[in-house]
């Protein structure tokens, strides 16, 4: 079977994440766009030769020239794009976050399951080799019982007050559905399942919108602390407005535990651009790992990320981050706000 795959979104990740790692893919292919930009779409479909082009989702979803859909617009559509293509029987990938809040991403993930439909979430960062690592060493037993797992994701790209809807409340959920979102994803299948968040939210810079008008925003950056089911507590930072001096972002993982640690980080450009761990086992010195400084290659030559999508639906299987792994991490993002909210640590 060759999946033929509808895109909603024409921004440049859109391009980069599906449109790009879908080209010559064997067992499935983009054959439409929806996007409202038409100047943008038509472009993108003269570049990559795609006749099927809509203004319109649901026109997409109607036309009977998909049998599968990639949700990557702003976080405020997930939910009702999302519910239509299920209703149409259309197999659904959809960006993170999953949705604006927890009770739209269990309608999401009750309607999907339902209908038997194949459902993935673009979870990307599971796939960069410095997390698949980590994973690896703790499976392993690398660093025993988890006693401490800390987490951070920094980007610079809201140091101005120039409009982004993600820090404009009516559309997104900032630095925390945007950055922390991924790690808390990275906790939950790393770690294990978080049981309780204190959570501390900031907007730093005035925000306004295109017209230079005042908006109500949202966090860009965020920090919670958490305590897994299994022991262990941790914390998970993230920011959109650390000065990154010309890299792109930097992340670092730190997990302790009863037989160890690992440290782990990535820096994109500038001179110390690469991802490196160091692993200490008990009382010995720290082994250093290089993984090298390829951060995506991976992703166009291997079943991960949108390819993992196209061939479940191809092969009629269900792996990699799906909506259960959505609705759980949206759970944690809905008590990291009220916890913001209440100054209070929210249960799970």
């Amino acid at each position: 079977m060759s999946v033929r795959v509808g895109l909603v979104g024409s921004s440049g990740w859109s391009e980069f994440m599906y449109l790009q790692n879908l080209q010559g893919f064997e067992h499935g292919e983009i054959v439409a766009i929806a996007a409202r930009n038409e100047v943008r779409l038509q472009s993108l479909g003269e570049k990559y030769g795609i006749k099927h082009l809509f203004t319109d989702v649901q026109s997409l979803i109607n036309s009977g020239t998909i049998d599968a859909i990639i949700v990557a617009t702003p976080d405020e559509h997930h939910h009702p794009i999302t519910m239509a293509a299920i209703k149409a029987g259309i197999h659904v990938m959809c960006e993170k976050p999953l949705a604006m809040n927890a009770v739209d991403a269990k309608e999401m993930l009750d309607a999907v399951e339902a209908a038997g439909l194949i459902h993935n979430v673009m979870f990307t960062w599971r796939n960069l080799p410095l997390h698949k690592k980590v994973k690896e060493l703790i499976d392993e037993g690398a660093v025993g019982n988890v006693y401490h797992f800390d987490i951070r994701f920094f980007m610079d790209y809201a140091c101005s007050n120039a409009y982004q809807w993600r820090l404009d409340v009516k559309h997104g959920t900032g630095a925390l559905g945007d950055l922390g979102v991924h790690d808390i994803d990275l906790a939950r299948w790393m770690v294990g399942e978080i049981s309780s968040v204190s959570a501390s939210l900031k907007n730093s810079v005035d925000r306004v919108d295109q017209a230079g008008n005042p908006v109500e925003p949202t966090n860009d950056t965020c920090i919670l602390m958490v305590e897994f089911e299994r022991g262990g507590h941790g914390v998970i930072s993230d920011s959109m407005v650390i000065a990154q001096g010309g890299r792109e972002m930097e992340q670092r993982v730190l997990v302790s535990g009863s037989n160890g640690s690992i440290e782990g980080t990535l820096y994109m450009d500038g001179p110390n651009q690469g991802m490196k761990l160091w692993v200490t086992r008990g009382t010995l010195h720290a082994e250093e790992i290089d993984l090298g400084v390829e951060m995506w290659s991976n992703l166009g030559t291997q079943t991960v990320g949108v390819r993992e999508f196209v061939e479940n639906v191809a092969l009629g299987r269900q792996q990699g981050p799906n909506f259960h792994d959505g609705f759980a991490a949206q759970v944690v993002v809905d008590a990291a706000f009220e916890s913001h909210r209440t100054g209070q640590r929210i249960a799970l």
